[in-house]
């Protein structure tokens, strides 16, 4: 939901999205490191959904700042991921068609969930003195990952200010930091010859990304209050980073080796948005979370 109240020099608005990811039935077979990517990489994405938007056609001449605020809530298998994120941002118009917009972000997400099953592989781990891979029941998931980002960009009108369709065409770069600590479960593994056997699974990260970005929204008249602006979003954070694995277990504790392979987190995300404004009141219900989560 965005609100917004304009005086002769600025917007402000508040925005609050939901967003609900459903595990696929893809899923299902897929092994622990694919669901922890997954799982880090919804919660990126729910950053990346709620950067800002131009609130309006460009002022020459006039800052227009807004205040975004958003919940997320993504779910990957038994994973859950619950956040806030809270954007700040500053929009100029330098004429009629082009101004620049300045964003500081920043995401919180509360790593949780229920007991799943899942294969257990060594993969990022070399050596493992456990019958690997084999089905492991998971439990107690846990950790918490932050995401601070800064950044930037260009804001083209793409159509004039009384236009009856309004386009904007935004490009602009991020330097972002994910920091991801003690994301981690208890297993047990149910098949093979250290059937039973118990121990943690752990995974740490702290990732720095310069992101370019390129948006587009368009606002068309749905009523004679009321707006539809359908959005588009293409983001690309550079470069990959490592997830680095843990596993501890009998007698040992093992961590991925600095010189062999790792998992890497930072995907390029494409997302198609819609959200309705009324135009009296500001009012704006941003509902683009809402359908890209369960379909992906």
């Amino acid at each position: 939901m965005k609100r917004s109240s304009e005086s002769a020099t600025a917007r402000r608005v508040f925005l609050v999205v939901v967003s609900l990811a459903h595990s696929a039935a893809t899923l299902a077979n897929e092994d622990i490191q694919f669901l922890v990517e997954h799982a880090v990489e919804s919660a990126i994405d729910s950053v990346h959904m709620s950067l800002p938007w131009p609130s309006g056609s460009l002022a020459p001449g006039r800052w227009q700042p807004s205040v975004d605020l958003a919940s997320a809530q993504t779910s990957t298998d038994f994973m859950d991921m619950t956040g806030s994120v809270a954007t700040v941002a500053f929009t100029r118009g330098v004429n009629a068609r082009w101004g620049y917009e300045l964003m500081a972000t920043q995401g919180a997400f509360e790593i949780s969930g229920g007991d799943g099953r899942a294969p257990l592989t060594q993969k990022f781990l070399g050596t493992v003195p456990l019958d690997l891979p084999q089905s492991a029941d998971f439990t107690a998931t846990r950790g918490t990952q932050r995401h601070l980002a800064i950044g930037g960009a260009a804001v083209h009108e793409l159509s004039g200010a009384d236009a009856v369709r309004s386009a904007q065409l935004v490009t602009g770069l991020l330097v972002e930091r994910v920091q991801i600590t003690d994301f981690a479960m208890d297993y047990r593994l149910v098949d093979g010859a250290n059937a039973g056997s118990t121990g943690t699974l752990q995974y740490d990260s702290g990732a720095t990304f310069l992101t370019p970005f390129v948006s587009w929204q368009q606002t068309r008249t749905l009523a004679p209050h009321w707006t539809w602006v359908p959005r588009a979003m293409f983001i690309l954070p550079l470069p990959p980073h490592e997830l680095d694995a843990r596993l501890t277990g009998p007698n040992f504790d093992l961590s991925t080796p600095h010189d062999g392979p790792t998992m890497e987190v930072g995907d390029a995300f494409l997302v198609l948005g819609l959200a309705f404004g009324h135009r009296r009141t500001g009012l704006e219900i941003d509902v683009g979370g809402l359908l890209y989560f369960p379909a992906a």
